[in-house]
């Protein structure tokens, strides 16, 4: 049987129907609003293409590991806006009140303030391999400025990334992104060949980027660095990732970006590492520090901001970020500097929520990354003894602290990413989302669980609960939990 015509037929049946009809019933005001805003938005993450949330939730209030609906109904929150809001979760009141004491004192946008003195010494602290910082809006912002600044500094067009890496959406990121971007592998991959992978975009309105823009590299250690060696005198920079959330094996990919990123540096490549995700996330400084992977230029987002106000930098060598930054002599720097800056990025107050809440991180110390830890211990110790108990192969794949997504896979860890793709079961990650939802945990789209000081202990009891008497639903319906 094909997924389709497992789709088709799960639909059919009567336990997949009362669920649906559940949800629907329990979300009437949301699914009102979420309509009235479709009619006239249509940026908002609830209608986000290829990540959008079954039965889209509305939500009025947010504090902590908790989010309340527009039905009045309470959710623990593991989603924590795509992980951004997972340090300390919703509304930290700290953060709050240092935000709260600089409204209406400042300009918001295009002006200097103070607070960027002191975050970007904050930031200094913490990841002291970066000489300067520029502050942008987006992680996706991050890593097309960075490579904007490394074509600005090679005078080379060139990019090479991995495929599956998530770099944002912008045209270049597009290209060979995340499995279920593609619909792989229901979808075939393309072809890997002696130039790489074949670039292939997975949005409409972005053309196939040629081969003097783009080089997509395997995730075999090798290959990659043969194909680097061939294009070493057209390369601009190579971005990679630690690990990725659609390659979550950091056993696997950290080897191999610290030797592609060893390589660059013996043949005069930019090297960009992009910690959007990893950030402060392997220890405080991020997976850099712990792993030891060096690169020219560094990419942050998700926790970098506070309140989820939006804030991401580009962090790295000062000779590759002066390229955006005036002489003092503005003719001197016409045609010889490159512009990343927009209207709104720097705003004073998002530098204030980052500087709060990254602050508390500083405080918190050692004993947060311990914590942190320490619940997902927890987590994979009570799946681990479900899966003995029950054969239900329920795992938490992830990384960091904390990075992952509940599932239903065959095995712990994969080396290589197109077999792990062809093992998820993405309709048991649609189920076990609308599952857990009925319980009152969120996770958007996917059975994601983002964690920090954001959960308590008994968040996490709640959590274990509701993830593995959804499976046993699951399981009581004859559910095939490992596709053919």
């Amino acid at each position: 049987m094909t997924i389709e015509d497992l789709v088709a037929d799960l639909l059919t049946r009567q336990w997949v129907t009362d669920l649906f009809t559940e949800l629907s019933e329990r979300q009437r005001e949301s699914a009102a609003i979420s309509a009235r805003v479709r009619g006239r938005s249509v940026g908002n993450h609830n209608f986000w293409p290829f990540h959008a949330p079954q039965f889209p939730l509305v939500t009025t209030g947010a504090e902590g590991s908790r989010i309340e609906d527009a039905d009045g109904n309470s959710y623990l929150d593991c989603h924590l806006g795509f992980g951004a809001q997972a340090l300390f979760g919703h509304n930290p009141p700290p953060v709050v009140e240092f935000v709260r004491a600089r409204l209406g004192t400042g300009t918001g946008n295009g002006y200097l303030h103070p607070i960027e003195a002191e975050l970007a010494e904050l930031l200094g602290e913490f990841v002291p391999h970066c000489d300067k910082f520029a502050f942008l809006n987006s992680g996706t912002d991050a890593t097309n400025a960075a490579i904007r600044l490394a074509r600005a500094h090679t005078g080379r067009r060139l990019v090479a990334k991995f495929e599956g890496a998530l770099h944002g959406v912008h045209d270049l990121a597009a290209h060979n992104t995340a499995f279920w971007y593609h619909g792989h592998p229901v979808q075939p991959f393309p072809e890997i060949g002696a130039e790489g992978v074949e670039p292939l975009p997975a949005l409409t309105g972005v053309a196939t980027a040629t081969p003097a823009e783009l080089l997509v590299l395997p995730n075999d250690t090798s290959a990659a660095l043969e194909l680097l060696e061939r294009h070493r005198d057209d390369l601009a920079c190579v971005i990679g990732d630690a690990v990725s959330s659609s390659f979550p094996f950091a056993e696997h990919t950290v080897p191999m970006i610290k030797a592609v990123s060893e390589r660059c540096a013996q043949l005069g490549v930019p090297f960009i590492l992009d910690e959007v995700l990893t950030g402060f996330r392997f220890g405080p400084a991020g997976a850099a520090g712990h792993f030891g992977i060096r690169a020219d230029l560094y990419t942050y987002g998700k926790v970098v901001s506070g309140l989820g106000i939006p804030l991401s930098a580009v962090g790295g060598r000062a000779e590759l970020l002066d390229h955006m930054q005036t002489t003092g002599l503005p003719l001197t720097d016409i045609g010889r500097k490159t512009c990343v800056q927009t209207t709104h990025a720097g705003n004073h107050l998002a530098l204030a929520a980052s500087y709060a809440s990254l602050s508390l991180l500083r405080e918190a110390g050692d004993a947060y990354y311990e914590r942190t830890r320490a619940k997902v211990a927890k987590i994979q110790e009570h799946l681990a003894a479900f899966r003995e108990e029950t054969r239900i192969p329920l795992r938490l794949l992830g990384f960091g602290d904390f990075i992952g997504s509940f599932g239903f896979i065959a095995e712990d860890s994969y080396d290589d990413y197109r077999r792990f793709a062809s093992a998820v079961n993405p309709i048991g990650l649609f189920l076990l989302t609308l599952m857990l939802r009925r319980r009152g945990v969120y996770t958007l789209s996917l059975p994601m669980f983002f964690t920090g000081d954001a959960h308590s202990d008994a968040d996490i009891d709640e959590l274990c609960r509701a993830v593995t008497d959804s499976a046993l639903e699951l399981d009581k319906h004859g559910f095939p939990f490992i596709l053919p």
